[in-house]
């Protein structure tokens, strides 16, 4: 079924068409969630609060260009809304920035498991290099798939920024002992999933 069509339906009322954009979009919003903070509970929570929020509100909103992108999007608006309020309850007058991890989870630890100790380190290392703006924008671009224009919305910077960031942390990455060539850099990115 096409993204248009399906939600058409969505929109409808279809209970088979939310439960196909719940399940096409699922393992990438908690793995993109965890990245983003990496309290499960606040991830499930705002995963939740997302569907049920489009749910509520499928007739006020316009057809979406990629259904993931804008599901994606409206994860990391709610994260950092639960990111503010938490700061605010803990009266935290110091205002951080969402920060995003590229930290392993229990898969990344399988993959990684099948590298030497040595080849783990320099991986580590460079990733380590890479700014925390750019960590997100490799994970959007080869983990999740998304296009420049879609990570630019999510991330809030223009699309020759994404290039620009993408350009520079692939070249970063080349530049270390960890990759030998770009194709280990997005096979890297590629294995990135969460279950």
């Amino acid at each position: 079924m096409d993204q248009g069509n399906l939600w058409s339906k969505f929109r409808a009322g279809d209970k088979a068409a939310f439960e196909l954009v719940y399940k096409s979009c699922i393992d990438d919003m908690y793995a993109y969630g965890l990245k983003l903070d990496s309290d499960k509970e606040l991830v499930k929570d705002s995963i939740q609060e997302v569907f049920i929020d489009i749910f509520e509100h499928r007739n006020a909103i316009s057809e979406p260009n990629n259904i993931k992108f804008y599901i994606l999007k409206a994860l990391k608006h709610t994260i950092f809304k639960k990111q503010k309020k938490e700061r605010k309850k803990a009266q935290l007058h110091e205002q951080t920035p969402l920060s995003f991890s590229a930290g392993h989870n229990f898969e990344d630890k399988r993959i990684l498991s099948e590298l030497d100790e040595e080849k783990k380190r320099l991986v580590n290392e460079a990733l380590d290099s890479l700014s925390s703006k750019q960590k997100e924008i490799m994970y959007l671009r080869f983990s999740v798939g998304l296009s420049y224009n879609d990570i630019s919305e999510i991330v809030n910077i223009d699309h020759s920024s994404v290039r620009k960031q993408v350009y520079r942390a692939v070249k970063k990455l080349r530049n270390s002992k960890a990759f030998d060539d770009y194709k280990g850099i997005v096979l890297f990115y590629s294995t990135l999933r969460i279950f």
